[in-house]
C-alpha cells in the first residue's frame, strides 16, 4: 500500500513525499496546489542543490515554480525534519504555517 505524508502546508500549496519516493536516491519533496477539481503536481530536489525535476513541472506556471522554490529554501529544514520523520516510520503529522 502506498502511504503518503503530507508535510507542510503553506499558502496555496501542500508539501508532500510518497512511501515509494523512499527508494529514491535524491531527497526530494512534491509540491500540490488544488482549486475547484483542478489538481497539479511538481517535484522539487532538496539535495544536492533545491531544483525541480525538469520531467514533473506539472501545470505550474514559471512564476508559480519560482514562489515554490523560494517557500522550500525558506523552509527547508522544516521539510528535511518532516522527511527524516516519514523515512523512520514514525508519525508526522503537516506543519501549517
Amino acid at each position: 500500500m502506498k502511504r503518503m505524508g503530507k508535510l507542510l502546508i503553506l499558502s496555496k500549496y501542500i508539501f508532500l513525499i510518497f512511501s515509494s519516493d523512499i527508494l529514491e536516491d535524491r531527497k526530494h519533496i512534491h509540491v500540490s496546489f488544488a482549486h475547484k477539481g483542478y489538481k497539479t503536481t511538481c517535484k522539487f530536489w532538496l539535495e544536492p542543490v533545491i531544483e525541480i525535476d525538469e520531467n514533473k513541472q506539472g501545470d505550474f506556471s514559471k512564476k508559480e515554480l519560482i514562489e515554490i522554490e523560494k517557500l522550500i529554501i525558506e523552509h527547508k529544514e522544516i521539510l528535511l525534519g518532516q522527511l527524516e520523520l516519514f523515512f523512520e516510520m514514525k508519525p508526522v503529522k503537516a506543519i501549517r504555517l
